[in-house]
């Protein structure tokens, strides 16, 4: 059986991500420009908070997100 393709939205903006030729399901995921907007939000939440501690993603945790 041959793999079907799923159309993929950002579930923050609900911008189309992939889509199939023809009508496929749907999936999520966060698009590009949606997780560096969180990434900058969670960022400057950190350094406005008093804690001198920041909390850093190991590279490897996104995978290859941003490669396209």
């Amino acid at each position: 059986m041959a793999e079907q393709a799923f159309a993929v939205v950002c579930a923050w903006c609900n911008r189309i991500v992939n889509a199939p030729a023809r009508r496929r399901p749907v999936t999520h995921t966060i698009c590009p420009s949606c997780l560096e907007r969180a990434l900058t939000l969670q960022n400057r939440e950190i350094s406005a908070s008093s804690s001198s501690e920041t909390f850093d993603l190991p590279p490897e945790y996104l995978g290859d997100i941003f490669r396209h």
